[in-house]
């Protein structure tokens, strides 16, 4: 045990030297004054999305500084501050063991997990290893992974400038209305999740969320955006969406349970003809994959010997449900097309498999795919909002075309719950296999 409370009024740090000696320093906590204030909620600005930043990198250290303002580090079960980070100053955060600790010059504080709860409007950077820097508001949450093999950070995130990010990230375009619908697309995503909790954080920082970049990735269209639609969000008979979306549709988009196939189907996710994508670079895609490359794929994925493919059912005759596998030395088996396709995304080199809307063909040593769209095909394409917006359609046009009858609400709180355990000990995330269909996870931007 590294902290033990003393009638409620002090409890022990323990800390190591640049010598090597073990210390345990008592904190008063009744008189303690660290110059420190934490960020009271407001109104406007209470609202916080918990994201695992650098989900999909085994994390030891990163390097934190505040640029404007600092934190005060507190344990996990509340009381005074135990540590400030004071503007420019900049600590090492990192795992030891079952540990995590800031580290600051030749001492370190160690516990199972600790929170920075930052002073009000401070900004401040975080570099993992010998990654760069990115740019983040909010507070931190620190503990081992589920794994005890990494340092799992969690950024709480204010929902306005998270909001901002995702669009900026996530909608590479300056038109108005096409940035206002993916603002209320991603701030309903994030309440959605939120009320949907798996893990000890609600989001990751990737497309098995949404993709977060921090603050420096905000732009103006997208920081007007979220500020002209603040507090709206999609319902269906009064409750928030699963609002995914992805890159193009190319003609159709898709029912949510054709292509997660163990889901309920959702009202608001509907399939229909979408005219809007003519424009999209994805519309018709060609990709040549080398085929020994993507068999050795396929063979370690599935272990055991892929000798070849063949093309299974398909869904209302477009996209492909499954992908047949041939074998030497057993039967045929059968894997899901959105499988087949992130296993060949993430096995081989070269041009992506955009979609499982496609022809393939043999061609000597490659494989030749012709296809349609850029992503699962579920709920708004991107390319689509981008089209309807030039051609004078309103957010709200652009948001009830792709969600079937679903309500652009205003809501004066937008609270999420903030009832979770200690982030010690939690669970993980990691990239989903497509078949884990009651989850959020897996379902933007692929």
């Amino acid at each position: 045990m590294r902290w033990i409370d003393f009638h409620w009024t002090l409890q022990e740090a323990l800390w190591r030297t640049g010598g090597g000696r073990e210390l345990v320093v008592g904190v008063l906590l009744a008189s303690l004054t660290l110059g420190v204030r934490a960020q009271q909620p407001t109104s406007q600005g209470s609202t916080r999305v918990e994201v695992r930043l650098y989900h999909r990198t085994s994390v030891e250290s990163a390097t934190l500084t505040p640029k404007r303002g600092g934190f005060a580090v507190r344990l996990p079960s509340g009381g005074a501050p135990v540590l400030r980070i004071r503007t420019g100053e900049t600590v090492t955060l990192g795992r030891r063991q079952s540990d995590v600790y800031v580290r600051r010059g030749d001492s370190a504080l160690y516990a199972h997990s600790l929170r920075l709860a930052p002073t009000r409007g401070a900004t401040w950077t975080l570099a993992p290893g010998t990654r760069s820097a990115r740019a983040y508001t909010g507070g931190l949450a620190l503990a081992p992974d589920s794994a005890g093999e990494a340092l799992q950070i969690v950024n709480h995130a204010p929902l306005d400038d998270y909001v901002a990010s995702v669009v900026a990230s996530e909608y590479g375009f300056e038109d108005r209305e096409g940035a206002k619908a993916m603002a209320v697309a991603a701030r309903t995503y994030a309440l959605y999740s939120s009320t949907h909790p798996e893990t000890s954080y609600e989001q990751v920082d990737g497309t098995a969320s949404q993709v977060y970049r921090g603050t420096d990735a905000i732009t103006e269209t997208a920081r007007r955006a979220t500020r002209q639609t603040r507090g709206q969000v999609l319902t269906y008979e009064g409750a928030p969406i699963q609002a995914v979306y992805f890159s193009s549709s190319g003609g159709h988009t898709a029912d949510n349970e054709d292509v997660w196939t163990d889901s309920d189907p959702l009202p608001y996710l509907r399939g229909k003809k979408d005219p809007y994508d003519r424009a999209s670079p994805h519309h018709r895609w060609t990709a040549r994959i080398n085929r020994r490359a993507l068999l050795r794929t396929l063979t370690l994925h599935q272990n055991a010997s892929v000798e070849g493919i063949l093309l299974g059912d398909r869904i209302s005759g477009r996209r492909l449900a499954t992908i047949e596998l041939l074998h030497s030395d057993g039967p045929e088996t059968a894997i899901e097309a959105s499988t087949f396709r992130r296993v060949a995304n993430e096995g081989v080199e070269g041009t992506p498999v955009k979609s499982t809307w496609f022809d393939a063909r043999r061609e000597g040593s490659e494989y030749v795919f012709e296809g349609r769209g850029y992503g699962h095909g579920v709920g708004l394409s991107q390319w689509g909002a981008h089209a309807m917006a030039q051609q004078g359609k309103s957010y709200r046009e652009i948001l009830s075309f792709y969600y079937t009858g679903v309500e652009v609400e205003q809501r004066s709180d937008l609270s999420l719950p903030s009832s979770r355990p200690p982030l010690a000990n939690e669970a993980t995330v990691s990239l989903p296999d497509s078949t884990q269909r009651d989850t959020t996870s897996g379902r933007i931007g692929w």
